[in-house]
């Protein structure tokens, strides 16, 4: 049976395979649903689209629509007469395998029941999520993108699908990332699961509302610290108190998050960024060879999650690899979060590499 298509009420698009779909570990599950959004329009060539990989906590809402008008998490970027201009480019944000905003993950509904997955759902890897996304781009019977762009961890998705699928695209840019899960991000990321599990409310995942977890929130709050370089915490911070602390901040985001985030896929995705190693069998070098894509690497110099140091690793594996590459050392006070907010440079960046 053919792979089906349908949009939702709120714009979103809805794609549903029931084929089985097979997972690294070994697992299975049918039907696959993948929920996506355009933006353009896909020329007669299809060879205009460009895909957005979007990071842990964002969906597949890049920006506000008619149907949907909601304000997106690159609201500024993509549109008509933007740096991802849908004039020009048929622009396509997937929400990854394993989150929660209308793709299967833990809170998906088992076949044939009224009970969700929850911890019983396979384990999902980054190659998971890309071979997932792999069947819906030939679905839409595009062969070659003309452009992937990730951000945190889904530029680990982009650097997977060139590794995978090394000609599918003409251009990649990968915005503070890496090709790996080094052991300082991992060692925060087994913090966050620690803090989670260890919440008796938690119950081994089979809670009945994520916004009631303190071990989640309290997760959470671990994880804000990371997005933001502490130099410009400390600044911004210093000597207030009340809603203007760091305490009301972390609460306030936390408290944000856990209401529209369930639990569990938090867990799934935390564990795939840990589980992630494209060197795991062969040398970066030699993972990079075949891609023929002219690569973008951006570095933002306050970050502490994904440091330059880890973005320099990546350029250097790249271009020893003899894949076209360029880097770029964003300088920002704003940390990992750069991208997020500082979206005109970023759309410059953009903009000018793949245009």
């Amino acid at each position: 049976m053919e792979p089906e298509i349908t949009e939702l009420d709120n714009g979103t698009l809805e794609y549903v395979s029931d084929e089985n779909f097979l997972f690294e570990g070994g697992a299975s599950i049918k039907p696959l649903v993948l929920a996506f959004e355009c933006y353009g329009s896909l020329n007669e060539q299809k060879d205009n689209a460009v895909i957005v990989h979007h990071a842990l906590s964002t969906s597949s809402h890049l920006t506000a629509t008619p149907k949907n008008p909601d304000k997106g998490w690159w609201q500024e970027m993509v549109g008509p007469g933007c740096h991802l201009d849908t004039d020009t480019y048929f622009v396509i944000c997937i929400n990854n395998l394993g989150s929660c905003y209308g793709s299967s993950g833990p809170n998906s509904f088992k076949p044939e029941s009224q009970e969700k997955y929850q911890t019983d759902f396979p384990t999902v890897t980054i190659i998971d999520m890309v071979k997932s996304q792999k069947k819906l781009i030939d679905a839409l019977g595009i062969t070659q993108l003309h452009a992937i762009v990730g951000n945190s961890m889904g530029a680990m998705l982009s650097l997977a699908w060139l590794t995978l699928y090394p000609d599918h695209a003409r251009y990649l840019i990968s915005i503070s990332s890496s090709a790996q899960a080094y052991p300082a991000n991992n060692a925060n990321r087994f913090l966050q699961r620690d803090i989670i599990q260890l919440d008796p409310a938690w119950q081994n995942g089979s809670y009945s509302d994520s916004s009631e977890l303190a071990g989640f929130k309290t997760a959470r709050k671990l994880g804000l610290l990371t997005y933001r370089n502490w130099a410009e915490l400390n600044e911004r911070f210093v000597n207030k108190t009340g809603v203007e602390s760091i305490e009301h901040y972390l609460d306030y985001n936390a408290e944000k998050f856990i209401a529209r985030f369930d639990c569990n896929s938090y867990l799934y995705l935390l564990d795939a960024m840990n589980t992630f190693n494209l060197s795991a069998e062969h040398s970066l070098v030699e993972v990079f060879k075949p891609i023929r894509a002219k690569t973008l690497v951006i570095s933002v110099n306050s970050d502490i999650l994904f440091t330059p140091s880890q973005q320099q690793a990546l350029f250097a594996a790249l271009d020893e690899a003899g894949v076209a590459s360029s880097y770029i050392d964003h300088q920002s006070t704003f940390g990992h979060d750069a991208f997020l907010i500082e979206t005109e440079a970023f759309g410059q960046y953009i903009s000018h590499f793949i245009g």
